[in-house]
């Protein structure tokens, strides 16, 4: 009998942990579905302000475009007077070609439109110029909108405030998790919204990927003992 009793409460414990480990499953592919973080990891690492992630699509604007880009933008080399201001490295501007989405026209916001990039993503980086409230991201899946950010999400102290030259708001800014998008929009409602190395690609977040192996693990271990 007591035998019987320690059989029963054993398998009432697996299936107990085989409901934990599902559980934890699920919670990681929800994290896949709809948790996003952004990190700074190049905020004050010179003129090396490009993504840390390997196997992204990086658009440096020195040739050809790679996407289609539609609307108001221009890509510059340096400061251009009442256009634009360069982003800025630790210690010196960026010398090499980026892109400027100009300041508003008779209280007009202006805007690109960024398409055709050729899958879907969740991942997207830039090196994001005197980064100000007024600039915005705007991320869209087969043209519905998936997410949206501003300066105000760069949550660095006083990151949002448009300085040309302080290295706290001139960031390499890595936004992880997204919603799957396919196109996205850069915006300025003043002067203006500067960027350079935009970075696009699949980049598993590591705690969803922490929670997703040991749900795995957990059921896959779970399937040996029975």
């Amino acid at each position: 009998m007591k035998h019987q009793e320690l059989m029963k409460g054993g398998i009432m414990m697996k299936r107990y942990l085989t409901l934990f480990s599902a559980l934890i499953l699920l919670l990681a592919l929800s994290g896949l579905s709809h948790a996003y973080s952004i990190n700074y990891l190049y905020d004050t690492d010179g003129n090396n302000f490009i993504s840390p992630y390997s196997g992204v699509i990086v658009e440096d604007f020195e040739g050809s475009l790679l996407w289609t880009w539609t609307g108001s933008y221009h890509v510059l080399t340096g400061d251009v007077s009442g256009v634009a201001s360069a982003p800025f490295g630790d210690s010196t501007k960026d010398t090499t070609k980026y892109v400027s989405v100009p300041k508003d026209v008779n209280d007009v916001p202006q805007s690109v439109a960024v398409t055709n990039l050729g899958g879907l993503y969740n991942y997207f980086g830039l090196w994001w110029g005197s980064v100000d409230t007024y600039n915005t991201l705007t991320f869209y899946n087969n043209g519905t909108e998936v997410a949206s950010f501003t300066g105000t999400s760069i949550t660095t102290p006083n990151a949002a405030n448009g300085d040309q030259t302080a290295p706290s708001t001139n960031l390499y800014v890595n936004f992880l998790d997204l919603p799957l998008f396919n196109s996205f929009e850069m915006t300025s409602t003043q002067y203006a919204f500067e960027a350079d190395n935009l970075a696009i690609g699949v980049v598993p977040e590591p705690t969803t990927l922490l929670l997703l192996g040991f749900g795995l693990l957990g059921l896959a271990g779970f399937r040996r003992k029975e």
